[in-house]
């Protein structure tokens, strides 16, 4: 069964390449080229070629960049996804972000100002500028 199917089994991912285990504490500069999920906490920026995952005891601190990013935990910093954000009920994300479709279930908490951009051709990830 495909992961994205069913989305509430965040703890069981077996597609994610790159895992950052629960009790782990990183800090620095993630690039991936595949998925990554963190159930841990992780201070810095995460860039990611394919999709991030957050579980719901993962924490990030810092901006995140992805094609496809699904948060159950906490995000403190933007999100710049080129297709789909969702929040599922126990997400929380602090900061603003920008995304073409974005999905909020009841309970997910956002707090922030929210871009949603239209798909182009070979869109490449950029961040998200916002008027004051």
């Amino acid at each position: 069964m495909p992961f994205f199917k069913k989305r509430t089994m965040l703890s069981q991912v077996q597609h994610a390449e790159t895992i950052v285990g629960v009790g782990v504490n990183l800090s620095g500069r993630i690039d991936a080229k595949q998925d990554i999920q963190v159930n841990g906490t992780f201070t810095g920026e995460i860039v990611a070629e394919r999709d991030a995952i957050i579980g719901d005891r993962g924490e990030v601190n810092g901006p995140i960049s992805a094609k496809n990013i699904t948060v159950a935990g906490t995000v403190n910093g933007d999100i710049n996804v080129v297709n789909e954000l969702d929040l599922l009920p126990s997400g929380k994300i602090f900061g603003n972000i920008s995304a073409k479709v974005l999905s909020i279930k009841p309970g997910g908490i956002l707090n922030g100002k929210c871009v949603m951009h239209a798909e182009t051709k070979d869109q490449k990830i950029v961040k998200p500028t916002y008027e004051t």
